[in-house]
C-alpha cells in the first residue's frame, strides 16, 4: 500500500483485508472482489480489468472519493492494486484537484512505481469532467 497523498492511498486486496490503522473507508473498484471483512466504511464500484473504465462508473468512484470528509483516509483498492486503482486515483486527481493528466500519472507513479493505467482513461476523465460542466 501507498499513500498517493496525505488522505488517499493505493493498495491490493491485501492490503484492504488487513489495512493499518490510518485507512480510515475503503474504496473496491474490482468488479470481481467481494467486500473485506475489515469494519471501515466501504464501497465498491465494479470496475472490470483490462478495459475502458465506464465514465458514469468513473464519476461513481470520483464522487464517492470527495464525498469523504477531510479527516477520511481512502484506500482505493483492486485485486493487484495495479491497474484499475491506480487509474481511478489518477482520475480523482485531474477531476477532483484539477491536474493535468500527464501531471495526474506522473504524481502517481512517484508514489507508486509499478502502475498502469485503464486504456480509454484520458476520454473517460474528459467525459466526466463534461458532465460536471453541465
Amino acid at each position: 500500500m501507498d499513500f498517493v497523498t496525505d488522505r488517499l492511498a493505493l493498495g491490493n486486496a491485501a492490503d484492504a483485508a488487513g489495512p493499518p490503522a490510518a485507512v480510515t473507508a475503503l474504496l473496491c473498484v474490482a468488479a470481481e472482489l467481494d467486500a473485506p471483512p475489515a469494519g471501515l466504511r466501504f464501497h465498491k464500484v465494479p470496475i472490470i480489468d483490462f478495459r475502458p473504465i465506464p465514465a458514469p462508473l468513473l464519476a461513481e468512484a470520483v464522487d464517492w472519493i470527495e464525498a469523504q470528509g477531510p479527516a477520511e483516509r481512502v484506500l482505493v483498492y483492486c485485486n493487484a492494486g495495479v491497474g484499475r486503482s491506480t487509474s481511478v486515483v489518477v482520475a480523482h486527481l485531474c477531476v477532483a484537484q484539477g491536474m493535468g493528466f500527464g501531471q495526474a500519472v506522473e504524481f502517481v507513479a512517484r508514489r507508486r512505481p509499478h502502475m498502469s493505467i485503464l486504456p480509454g482513461l484520458l476520454t473517460a476523465i474528459d467525459r466526466v469532467r463534461a458532465s460536471r460542466q453541465r
